[in-house]
């Protein structure tokens, strides 16, 4: 099972909930320290730490991917999530739950260096 750290747009709702059922998470805005991380410092994170990236920053993450790649840098794997409604709301907290615990059920993640939808 890989560990995932979600980005600070993530509701720390969702880490809790995942913590709560075993799963692996860290939550960029639980951390004081790492919440004003700038988005490369996040991703070098998660490559360090071996997490999948869990963000909703599609804007600023894609290229930020693109751009690893170009320089021959990989991280474990990017998930975007869609940003349509509030980040609090608590329906799009569950819909990321559940959907991040059948990526967890089915040992489904983005190869390394790869990003992939929810």
């Amino acid at each position: 099972m890989k560990g995932l750290l979600l980005d600070e747009m993530i509701s720390p709702k969702v880490a809790e909930q995942l913590r709560a059922l075993g799963v692996d998470v860290v939550a960029i805005s639980e951390s004081p320290t790492l919440r004003p991380a700038p988005d490369p410092e996040v991703l070098g994170l998660a490559a360090g730490q071996d997490r999948v990236l869990v963000t909703d920053n599609i804007k600023d993450f894609a290229p930020l991917n693109v751009s690893w790649a170009a320089q021959g840098r990989t991280h474990h794997g990017i998930l975007f999530v869609s940003s349509r409604t509030c980040p609090h709301d608590r329906s799009r907290v569950e819909r990321i739950v559940s959907s991040l615990q059948q990526r967890v059920s089915a040992d489904r993640w983005p190869t390394p260096g790869q990003v992939a939808f929810l």
